[in-house]
């Protein structure tokens, strides 16, 4: 698949330059605010590459696991006690109710790098009938995704549309609150620094 492929081949460059960004300390601090994790849980990073924020958790809760299409990606992975998965996010191969917090940071747009884009909403919907189905009621999702409102955001959409080309989808927040309309959760969204913002979705008990 396409951003399979991309993100192989910078998979050697991407842990330098995001420790450099400082992002993954702050990603990270921002979830467990959001999240409130305890030492028994158990946490699934989507889209979590080389495990640059997971490897946080692995002092805060009994079991971390990074879910990602790469390879390379997850070899980069330095922390024995992360649990590394081959897959993707559209068929999550774990029980339902399975995980206390499951976030995904700045991935969900990469989801249909690899489909058509009258796909893109149907592969999205997949995605997060997935995380939901895999997360525990009472449990947290937290999707921390690019903001296409802002300048910054503006820039990193045509960057990967229009001159990679990766077929990336990016949401509104409006857009992003449409998507969860059907299932039982609350779902919170605030900004994040100046060009990123943070949803908090709470899986209700029925």
């Amino acid at each position: 698949m396409l951003h399979c492929a991309c993100f192989d081949k910078f998979a050697w460059l991407y842990n330098p330059l995001m420790k450099l960004s400082g992002k993954p300390r702050e990603y990270y601090r921002k979830i467990k605010s959001i999240s409130n994790p305890k030492k028994s849980d158990s946490v699934l990073d989507v889209g979590g590459g080389t495990g640059l924020v997971a490897e946080y958790f692995v002092h805060d809760v009994k079991r971390v696991v990074v879910l990602d299409p790469s390879r390379k990606m997850l070899e980069k992975i330095k922390s024995d006690k992360i649990e590394r998965v081959h897959g993707f996010a559209q068929n999550i191969e774990f029980a339902a109710d399975t995980f206390d917090i499951v976030y995904c940071v700045d991935a969900m747009h990469h989801f249909t790098n690899s489909y058509k884009k009258e796909d893109w909403k149907k592969t999205i919907a997949q995605c997060i009938k997935e995380m939901l189905r895999v997360l525990k009621k009472g449990g947290t999702l937290v999707i921390i995704e690019f903001d296409t409102e802002k300048p910054v955001g503006r820039f990193i959409e045509f960057f990967e549309n229009k001159i990679m080309r990766w077929g990336s989808c990016f949401w509104t927040r409006e857009e992003f609150r449409e998507l969860f309309k059907k299932y039982s959760v609350d779902v919170r969204i605030s900004d994040l620094g100046s060009y990123t913002y943070v949803v908090k979705i709470i899986k209700k008990f029925k």
